[in-house]
């Protein structure tokens, strides 16, 4: 599950497209939440959801997740993925 780094400048959407790529190489499906997170699903490519905010990624992770499932949640604080 992954979120908007707010602190990346210049470099936010190349930097967003890599962590989407590299997370999509090592993980069965990317979770990028919001608006600020559609760099990273772009550079997932296809194993990839795209929930609007915080409990849609939520409702998202209660109907998918299975015993044994493993979940890295990233982002900024300002992203609150704490909340998830």
């Amino acid at each position: 599950v992954l979120g908007t780094m707010l602190e990346l400048g210049a470099d936010s959407e190349a930097e967003h497209r890599a962590v989407g790529a590299y997370a999509a190489a090592r993980a069965d499906v990317v979770v990028a939440v919001g608006e600020g997170a559609r760099p990273i699903a772009d550079g997932a490519g296809g194993r990839t959801v795209t929930p609007a905010d915080n409990n849609a990624a939520l409702a998202w992770l209660r109907s998918h997740l299975t015993t044994g499932d493993v979940v890295l949640v990233k982002a900024s604080r300002g992203a609150r993925l704490d909340e998830i």
